[in-house]
């Protein structure tokens, strides 16, 4: 009686992992299909004061929409330095606006968001990043 018992808790140790959860290899594999690459692209400056799509800035566009392997969600930021006026916000706003509608008329199965930020970077001044996840 003992060793039938004993064999059958045996039988049971060896059925069930010793944690509960799934081995290693196959939490990398489910958690590595559900997660999409976050994609941030800041796209060439506007020559002047333009607010129009140029055709440098489509073709980024596109190449950030080619990449896109589960993404959902694509935002669209223009950015300003704290000191520019706010007539820049609202330019900067309307560039980020053209920038995500360019890019829903190419893929409108996706979730699609612009805005402002506020930056220090000179260098981002007037221009719009965009992200992917």
């Amino acid at each position: 009686m003992r060793s039938v018992v004993t064999a059958a808790l045996v039988a049971t140790l060896v059925a069930v992992p010793s944690n509960g959860f799934p081995n290693e290899t196959e939490s990398t594999e489910v958690s590595a299909a559900r997660s999409a690459p976050v994609i941030v692209k800041s796209l060439s400056d506007y020559p002047g004061r333009g607010r129009a799509v140029t055709e440098t800035q489509k073709a980024e566009i596109r190449s950030v929409l080619e990449q896109l392997d589960g993404n959902t969600k694509f935002i669209c930021t223009g950015a300003r330095v704290v000191d520019n006026p706010y007539r820049m916000n609202v330019a900067v706003r309307m560039r980020a606006k053209l920038v995500c509608e360019y890019a829903k008329s190419l893929r409108p199965d996706l979730s699609y968001w612009y805005q402002t930020k506020l930056t220090e970077h000179e260098n981002f001044n007037g221009r719009v990043i965009v992200v992917s996840k």
